[in-house]
Order: C-alpha cells, then structure tokens, then sequence
C-alpha cells in the first residue's frame, strides 16, 4: 500500500538506488545476498534528486528457508534488522521460530556492511536514515526471488531496526522507494524509537505489532502507545504490548544493567517532521540541520542524556513476547 504525507522523526532516513543483486552459494548461516543502499545523512536526503548526493553503501544479509523448504512453493518470508548493539544472542531465537513457523528469513547486516560494531554511544556514525533505507533496500532486493511469496514480506526489527521497520509502514517513503506493486503486508518492532511525530499521519494500515517495556528509558513507550492509537484513528491495524516494569532489551537473556553510553530519548518527544519540507524542527520551529553531523550530534545533546539507560532481561517477561509471536505468526499472519 503506498500512499503520502509525513510523519515521526528523530532518527531521520535516507535513499538509495537499487543496483543488481548478487547472492553467494548456501553457507552455514544461509544464501549471502548483498544489494545497493545509500549513506544518508538528513531526512531530506531521502527524496528527489536529493539522494543522488548521498554515498551508495553496499549491504549484506542472509536468506535462510524454513526448516522444511520445498523448492516447488514459494514461501512467505521475513526481513529482520537488529539493534544498535549489532545482532545479539536473543534475536537468532525469534528467526529460528519464524523458520520454524514457516517462514524463509533474510537476516540484514547494516553494521556488518559497514564495519561498525555498535552505535550505542555514537549515534552518529550510522543514522538511521541508513538502517531504514537498508531495508526499503532489503525489499527490493528479494522482490523477484522465485522462492519467495512476495505477497507475503513481512518486516522486523529490535530498537533501531525496529526504528527502521516502523519507517517502512510510513507511506511517503512507500512512495518515494517502491514501485506500485511493492510493498511490506505487516511490521513486527521490539521497543523503536516512536519520536518526533509529525503534524500528519500516513500510515500503512497492514498489520503492524510493536512489544515495548512499560520502564523503558531508552526508547520510551509512551510514544508507540500514542502512536498505535493515531494509526487506529486513521483505520488501520496496530497493536502493541507493554510489560509492566520492563525495561530496554527485556527478552534479552543479559541481566539488567546500567547502559552508561546509551542515550535516554525520553525527553526528546518535541522535535517535529516538516509535511513539506521533510526536515526536522525544534520546539520553537526552528529548522535543525540533520544533515550537519555536528549539528545533529547538538540537536540530540540539547534532550538526550547519558548514564541513565537500564536494559536487561525482565525474568517475568523475557518470553513473553517469543511466545505471542509465535501464536502471532500462525493465526494472525495465516500461513495454515
């Protein structure tokens, strides 16, 4: 579905011209696919011939079938990102269930791609404008794959790349990376970044789940919840969980600790998405250049703060969302 209009911000976007795909021989962790994304820096930078000036990037992933692959079907098939810790011990056991459930998965390596081990201090090196246009990217990339269901691509994604899921169900960006047949048919996010809405909603109105922590101070929740009821609002099909007392990365199975290089966007909400310009403004309507690295390393230290992020594993809950997932995927997904 695609559409126009503006939306959330905060960790802004970027472009990127699809150039052939390559796709390597089955390894141990599946069929190495690399495709063409771009280097953006500014929101802005993601439409027109804006994204022309942006630096193409080559990225990687690996597509793993189900467990009980038959070359004769095509099957419905995942997108999935990680965090800005890189790919973690908890995210394989979520991909081994979408195998399981019969889903093929196409595992992305942003950080990988980029030699970058981790943006958990340094938000700076690889926006997110990257990572969401990485799987805009992703997309494309596997659209005519004959193995894969392309009426059923589903995408995925923790913290930041849940950041990047989320900018994938906003139509604008629909319309300015696919063509008209293209397009994601549900959003599964663990806590992303619901910062920085707009004065307009566009939303994809397929399915779209977000699992959040009720306490997380990373990535808050309130925003998600609010913005769940806005794409209800418009008639669409959002749903999102909160677990009391959960923190950041709470289906983690690593204890819960101070994360003392992480940044706190809890009160980072009052940043807002021009419709029109598709930059990015302070409280005061003042126009913050998100294509300075500079300046946005100062947007982001005049609301973010260091030395009070937790995230760890909630015992209670650390399941919890694997095993809604799991009923998700079989009845609300319908792949019986």
């Amino acid at each position: 579905m695609k559409l126009s209009s503006n939306l959330f911000l905060f960790l802004i976007l970027g472009c990127g011209m699809l150039s052939s795909i390559k796709s390597d021989a089955q390894n141990s962790t599946g069929e190495k696919i690399t495709y063409l994304s771009r280097n953006i820096f500014g929101f802005e930078n993601m439409f027109g011939e804006a994204r022309s000036t942006q630096p193409e990037q080559e990225i990687f992933g690996y597509l793993q079938f189900p467990d009980k692959f038959d070359p004769a079907n095509k099957h419905p098939l995942i997108i999935a990102s990680h965090g800005s810790a890189n790919w973690r011990g908890h995210h394989a056991k979520y991909l081994d269930l979408m195998r399981k459930t019969g889903f093929a998965v196409f595992s992305i390596h942003p950080f990988d791609s980029r030699n970058i081990d981790s943006t958990v201090g340094n938000q700076i090196n690889l926006t997110a404008e990257s990572v969401i246009w990485d799987m805009a990217m992703a997309l494309k990339a596997v659209w005519n794959d004959s193995r894969i269901d392309n009426t059923k691509i589903f995408a995925a994604g923790w913290s930041l790349g849940g950041t990047a899921v989320l900018f994938n169900a906003w139509m604008p960006l629909q319309q300015e990376a696919f063509r008209a047949e293209e397009s994601f048919s549900g959003y599964l996010m663990w806590y992303p970044a619901c910062l920085a809405l707009p004065d307009t909603d566009d939303w994809d109105k397929d399915f779209v789940q977000i699992y959040m922590g009720e306490a997380d101070n990373w990535t808050p929740a309130k925003p998600c919840i609010d913005l769940v009821h806005r794409m209800n609002s418009m008639g669409g099909n959002a749903n999102i969980a909160i677990y009391p007392g959960a923190y950041h990365s709470f289906d983690s199975t690593l204890p819960l600790t101070l994360q003392p290089d992480a940044y706190s966007w809890a009160k980072c909400d009052s940043f807002k998405l021009s419709p029109e310009t598709k930059k990015v403004y302070d409280p005061n309507n003042k126009e913050i250049d998100f294509s300075d690295p500079q300046l946005r390393r100062l947007a982001y230290e005049s609301c973010a703060t260091k030395g009070e992020v937790m995230a760890g594993s909630s015992p209670e809950y650390q399941n919890a969302p694997y095993e809604h997932l799991a009923d998700l995927l079989l009845e609300k997904i319908d792949l019986n």
